[in-house]
């Protein structure tokens, strides 16, 4: 009986980590992100893989087109990125970055013309507001566009079953006093 006890034990005792989903899919499915266009586009055709955020080049002034969805879990965002603008005075007025909490980090780099590319990975706790930010300065003379992929971030973990483990504990416990006195 202490065995089979002892298996049991063995069978729910485990530590719970963070996991992590890769790419737009599970929780972080494109369908479950917001998008917010202002007169660009997302191009979510290559998702799970990949997305697409495109600048807007519509006139009228600044704009930003943002992609954004709360973190299911506390941990590790990372993802690369393959930036390219078409506007005849360069990078500086169709700036790409990552949103947190509504706080735009700027990761192309500005004067540049044609593509520039990276990584990047940033911290997030449950329920922070994450994504992506292809912004417009001006909104005229081209946009940028920006592929992102090699996505990853947090999910939550199902916290073991506390009062299973209690249960089946106490359930042993009286079953070897039951043994003791018979």
């Amino acid at each position: 009986m202490k065995k089979i006890v002892f298996l049991f034990v063995c069978l729910f005792a485990g530590s719970a980590n963070a996991g992590i989903i890769n790419d737009f899919t599970g929780g972080y499915d494109v369908a479950n992100w917001n998008q917010s266009l202002d007169g660009g586009s997302i191009d979510l055709s290559g998702a799970p893989f990949s997305i697409v955020e495109v600048s807007s080049n519509s006139g009228g002034g600044s704009s930003a087109t943002d992609f954004t969805i709360a973190a299911l879990g506390d941990g590790l965002v990372s993802f690369d990125w393959m930036y390219t603008t078409t506007d005849v005075d360069g990078s500086s007025f169709d700036p790409f970055g990552w949103l947190l909490n509504g706080i735009f980090t700027q990761v192309s780099a500005n004067g540049l013309f044609g593509s520039q590319s990276g990584s990047e990975s940033f911290l997030v706790a449950a329920g922070d507001i994450f994504g992506f930010s292809a912004r417009a300065t001006d909104s005229v003379l081209g946009s940028a566009k920006t592929q992102i992929s090699n996505f990853s971030a947090p999910t939550l973990v199902p916290e073991p079953a506390t009062l299973a483990l209690l249960g089946l504990g106490l359930a042993g416990l009286g079953f070897s006093r039951k043994r003791k006195h018979t």
